[in-house]
């Protein structure tokens, strides 16, 4: 491999670019996936379910263990939400496009797939019309932990002569009934014991909030006074919503105008309640930035839980607008930072820093492509391997916290006004962690 792989001139981090379009929090790596489709639900026995169709012929696959995955259902119109019974088994489908809007999928035969015949019928109760002559169509399904009651966010369609009026309505034994109204475009909900959290959106500013709705008094609804709690209000959208075993919550369809103010799509987090107030104990608007509009998100949580590091142990994924054909995925991930010293010319001398976990291996890679190449079940490196590159030999991470490498460029003209970009790598109880990566100009 020629020397001049190695000649990458860098400036300090703090004046350095990111080569990725993304920001993420530091201990996950963050994976553009491809695969069969973006995620719509996961089973009780942890596969996912995922899109594989397209608008007016949506489908769902099946993801196995190995990665494989295989055609489950047919012939829905556009995917609104999917939920498994954890009494029955049965698995709810929602459509926003074709009637009926639920439908009951059941592997009857125990083949892996609802495709045979009887296997996929009307589910018995489909949503009714509400007082203003609509019945809403639904957005997101989910059953109460422990119960076979459905709960399904929904709003009716768009009509001029009537307004928009989003619901959240209760299907128990072959009734449904209006657990909350007032709402605007519902949209992702999910638990917290008797709790059901609710993201929701102005049908008219496009404000967004998250509501608390608990049926205190036990009549079936969330109707009555102080049922109805507003948890997050004034937020910049609201779409998709879930919560780790740490009790956080991360939300999205928000965009970024708190921060950066560039109103760029991203994941917000925000704090549970543990002073008992009713509202969040804190807010990070852009937690996870970058994106076009963030959809849909499911999160997978082993024992260890969503946090951060090489104890974590869970994955996010994330709809986004701009990977129609997959998610991104935020996983737990060693911690791992990139820091470059030096100067950026020809004829100079810099240090590449990657920091991380006591004991850790790290290394670093240099490379002339600043494309992205995705490693599946890893990460996005944000650099390429189709130009001039090098790999640092390993290090062991020391009472420092980092490891060095100095480089050292001489009399290589050739190198200015190249693109060069630089990511720092860690290795820590068998995982990879990703730093962030650093994408420049050499000058002369």
């Amino acid at each position: 491999m020629p020397f001049y792989s190695t000649l990458l001139a860098v400036v300090a981090l703090s004046g350095s670019a990111l080569c990725s379009d993304f920001t993420i929090p530091a201990g996950y790596n963050f994976e553009t996936s491809l695969a069969a489709g973006p995620v719509v639900g996961v089973l009780n026995d942890g596969r996912l379910l995922v899109s594989t169709g397209f608008f007016g012929a949506d489908e769902i696959s099946v993801v196995e263990a190995d990665g494989s995955h295989a055609l489950f259902a047919t012939g829905f119109g556009s995917l609104a939400g999917v939920a498994q019974s954890p009494v029955t088994g049965d698995i709810l489908v929602g459509d926003s496009l074709f009637t009926p809007s639920l439908t009951v999928l059941r592997d009857i035969d125990g083949n892996g797939d609802a495709l045979g015949a009887g296997e996929k019928s009307p589910f018995a109760v489909q949503p009714g019309l509400l007082p203003e002559g609509l019945a809403p169509l639904p957005f997101s399904l989910s059953f109460q932990p422990g119960t076979d009651n459905l709960f399904m966010t929904g709003s009716t369609p768009f009509d001029p002569m009537v307004p928009t009026v989003g619901v959240v309505s209760r299907f128990s034994a072959g009734v449904e009934t209006t657990f909350a109204t007032g709402l605007g475009y519902p949209a992702g909900m999910v638990w917290d014991g008797e709790d059901l959290y609710v993201a929701d959106l102005n049908a008219s500013t496009f404000v967004g909030r998250i509501l608390t709705l608990t049926d205190a008094n036990r009549d079936g609804d969330a109707r009555d006074a102080g049922e109805a709690v507003e948890f997050a209000s004034g937020l910049s959208g609201a779409n998709g919503l879930v919560r780790a075993a740490d009790g956080s919550f991360y939300l999205s369809g928000v965009f970024d105008v708190l921060e950066g103010g560039d109103f760029s799509g991203c994941i917000a987090r925000i704090l549970p309640d543990a002073n008992g107030d009713g509202v969040h104990d804190g807010f990070t608007e852009a937690y996870i930035d970058g994106f076009a509009f963030t959809g849909a998100l499911t999160l997978i949580e082993g024992p260890e839980g969503f946090t951060p590091g090489a104890g974590g142990d869970g994955q996010l994924y994330i709809g986004d607008f701009s990977a129609p054909a997959g998610d991104r995925i935020l996983t737990s991930a060693p911690h791992a930072a990139t820091h470059v010293l030096g100067e950026v010319a020809n004829n100079s001398t810099f240090q590449i820093m990657v920091s991380g976990e006591i004991g850790a291996t790290a290394f670093s890679i240099i490379s002339l492509d600043t494309s992205t190449t995705t490693i599946a079940g890893i990460g996005d490196l944000c650099l390429g391997f189709q130009g001039a590159f090098k790999v640092f030999a390993p290090q062991t991470i020391g009472p420092t916290r980092s490891v060095t490498q100095k480089i050292d460029v001489r009399d290589e003209p050739a190198l200015i006004g190249l693109e060069v970009a630089i990511q720092g790598i860690v290795l820590e109880d068998g995982r990879y962690g990703l730093g962030n990566s650093l994408h420049f100009v050499v000058s002369p």
